[in-house]
């Protein structure tokens, strides 16, 4: 069990580093960035090296954002 806590917890702050980055390089057009990295790793095209769902997340995570700045 203690296992999967970290490996969540690791996973959550992927997704947080991935979100910063990509709004720190695209700004505002960061969400459409996650949004086309989410479209593509459902097809294996992008980045293989994160888990499944993961630029999803990162989607999710960067319109929250989006949202507390308005």
């Amino acid at each position: 069990m203690w296992a999967w806590i970290r490996r969540r917890r690791t996973e959550r702050e992927l997704v947080e580093r991935d979100a910063r980055a990509l709004l720190q390089r695209f700004g505002d057009d960061a969400y459409g960035e996650a949004r086309m990295r989410a479209h593509g790793a459902m097809y294996g095209e992008v980045d293989g090296n994160r888990p499944e769902g993961h630029w999803l997340r990162v989607k999710e995570a960067i319109g929250r954002r989006e949202r507390d700045r308005r």
